[in-house]
């Protein structure tokens, strides 16, 4: 919140310390407008830890993402408020008129009253020019970090693809078994992965990392200077194979031999007789 704004509320506490009070709750409507529903996101953003707002997003459905990723694709700048415009552009239009008056009176030889009267004029164009710019300069740099928080909406609401500049560390994070359990469940029940879903995948991997830090340093020290143990390995034995004996196998052979023989001499016969 910008300090002209705080001051037209009438409030001495920032917005911020009023969130922190109570925890960050801020119901809104769920079926509000892309553009409205960018604008409050980027304000969650400004005042409530990376965490909360990705989990937050990251239970909305499909087709909300959707709507505010293209309202964010459409307008990738964030857009200044209809006051502020016309306030800048008043302040330009009167400071025109000033310099113009100024310079008549410079070139031209007015008389003394009408010279006076328009210098008078012109100088209070000027001042009254100053007023809507210094008001517009005070409220463009109380919107310097709402700016800043419009463009990470875009990278939460935006999906991993070949453009977003997420899309290696979240490669990275799938090495880690339970971050690629939850990226294999949000694409099951969800959809596309976005970045906000890079930063719960984060967070799993970090709460992982510290849990394995609260083990006692003596067990860890012994697995660590130890060797890995090799699985035994398995020796299979010969099988047995039954052979018959000597004696049995050449009497085999000769009947086979003898069975030729009366084959051939049966077939000369046959062939004489002819």
């Amino acid at each position: 919140m910008s300090l002209l704004q705080q001051i037209i509320e009438g409030s001495f506490v920032s917005r911020e310390r009023l969130m922190q009070s109570r925890e960050f709750y801020s119901p809104s409507e769920r079926k509000a407008p892309a553009r409205a529903a960018l604008a409050r996101w980027t304000n969650r953003v400004l005042e409530q830890p990376a965490l909360g707002v990705a989990r937050e997003l990251a239970g909305l459905s499909e087709a909300e993402l959707d709507e505010l990723e293209t309202e964010f694709r459409n307008c990738p700048m964030r857009q200044p408020p209809q006051w502020l415009r016309h306030a800048v552009v008043v302040g330009i239009v009167l400071m025109l008129l000033a310099g113009l008056g100024l310079g008549v009176q410079a070139l031209t030889s007015l008389g003394e009253t009408a010279g006076r009267t328009l210098q008078a004029a012109s100088v209070a164009c000027l001042l009254i020019g100053l007023i809507p710019l210094g008001v517009a300069l005070v409220s463009s740099l109380g919107a310097l970090q709402l700016d800043l928080s419009y463009g990470t909406v875009g990278l939460y609401v935006g999906k991993l693809d070949e453009q977003h500049p997420w899309l290696y560390d979240a490669r990275s994070l799938t090495k880690h078994g339970i971050a690629e359990e939850y990226r294999q469940r949000t694409l099951q029940e969800r959809g596309p992965l976005r970045g906000a879903d890079y930063v719960m995948m984060r967070e799993l991997v970090q709460a992982q990392e510290a849990l394995a830090r609260v083990r006692a340093a003596r067990s860890v020290a012994e697995q660590f200077q130890s060797l890995p143990v090799a699985p035994p390995q398995i020796v299979h034995e010969p099988r047995l194979v039954r052979v018959g004996a000597v004696h049995d196998t050449l009497e085999a052979l000769a009947a086979e031999v003898s069975r030729a023989h009366a084959a051939r001499t049966d077939g000369r016969a046959s062939t004489k007789y002819k």
